[in-house]
């Protein structure tokens, strides 16, 4: 199809809405809530999700009537592919699409979580889907000035002049409040003046847990223990955990998926949580700690360090032990700077950016 056929349709798509449609691409996540809250927040601003849309042409064309808004989010399924060729031919296929959602009218938003994916075979690969993904966005979302500043660094001035900063809403009441502190306690085998540092999420390598692990085993802790809860996904931190575990029993393995009424509860029995990566990206972790309001420990980079009651050196074991010794003492406590974000502005703001001009 043709971009003057396209532009036809486009006219006769736009006379014909409906409804102030939004679909959200790659379909959002279940086991993650954010993207549901973001979506309740944007219907006062008459934006209702649209569930079924995809970005092959055919799909385009059929929700054209329905669809105003197309909001990317961890968008990498999109250029990835197990063979390295393949994934280039993605690329290419991706800017196709994206290049006839514009012309067919489509607004694109990209919230860019991270600028590029955390773990990566291919370097190459991901930094052209994103640049592709940048080009063709209108607003570029990022939930940080550390974010946008790695948008320009990365990906250059142009995707930077696209992006605006939209706090990450909080978790408040998004989780049932589980049971008892004591309750959760003893069922791990934690005392109950043990002092519990809780690390959450997915055990995946950019989150620096095997520098967590030698820091926790090295600091001159009277009575405390390490809560590791999230899914297993990288198999050499796993067994990391698995081998500090097995030689310190104040370390406390939780490798599975935790069910949404095991978080707030886990939250609930730690007495910090600690987040140890060091890149200063996005952290969902850090948004639960402040809903629930649990202290945190966590590398000293312009994302973290207003939201931490302790912080260290990114990357430095010794100085996250202090840190540790520190949380555990309750010596050089800091109080946070950084209030989460109610999802009532963060809908105003998106919404602002799904009615604005072109990019």
């Amino acid at each position: 199809m043709d971009s003057a056929a396209l532009s036809g349709r486009t006219k006769a798509a736009v006379s014909r809405k409906s409804a102030r449609g939004v679909a959200c691409l790659p379909p959002p996540l279940r086991t993650n809530p954010y993207q549901a809250l973001l979506h309740d927040s944007l219907r006062a601003h008459g934006y209702a999700l649209v569930p079924g849309a995809g970005l092959k042409l055919g799909s385009l064309v059929r929700h054209l009537r329905h669809v105003e808004v197309l909001h990317l989010h961890w968008p990498e399924s999109y250029w990835r592919h197990p063979t390295r060729a393949l994934s280039w031919v993605k690329v290419g296929l991706l800017a196709a699409r994206l290049a006839a959602a514009r012309v067919l009218g489509y607004r694109i938003v990209w919230t860019a979580h991270q600028v590029l994916p955390h773990e990566t075979e291919d370097p190459r690969v991901d930094r052209a889907g994103a640049r592709v993904l940048a080009e063709a966005a209108h607003a570029i979302v990022v939930h940080d000035a550390a974010t946008a500043a790695g948008l320009e660094r990365i990906l250059g001035p142009r995707a930077a002049r696209k992006a605006a900063v939209v706090p990450h809403g909080s978790f408040a009441g998004a989780y049932p409040r589980g049971r008892p502190r004591a309750e959760v306690r003893a069922e791990l085998g934690l005392g109950e003046r043990t002092f519990v540092f809780l690390v959450f999420g997915h055990v995946r390598a950019y989150k620096d847990l095997t520098l967590l692990l030698d820091a926790f085993e090295a600091a001159a802790l009277e009575d405390a223990a390490l809560v590791v809860a999230g899914r297993p996904h990288d198999a050499s931190v796993v067994d990391d955990v698995t081998a500090a575990a097995a030689r310190d029993n104040r370390i406390v393995p939780l490798l599975r998926f935790i069910e949404d009424e095991r978080v707030a509860e886990l939250f609930g029995a730690a007495d910090a949580a600690v987040i140890a990566r060091r890149d200063g990206g996005t952290s969902g972790v850090l948004v639960l700690a402040q809903a629930f309001a649990t202290p945190v420990v966590a590398a000293d980079t312009p994302t973290y360090r207003d939201a931490a009651s302790w912080v260290f050196a990114p990357g430095n074991p010794a100085s996250l032990a202090h840190a540790l010794e520190s949380a555990a003492s309750g010596a050089h406590r800091r109080e946070p700077a950084a209030p989460p974000v109610a999802w009532e502005e963060v809908g105003r703001r998106t919404a602002a950016l799904y009615r604005g001009g072109d990019g």
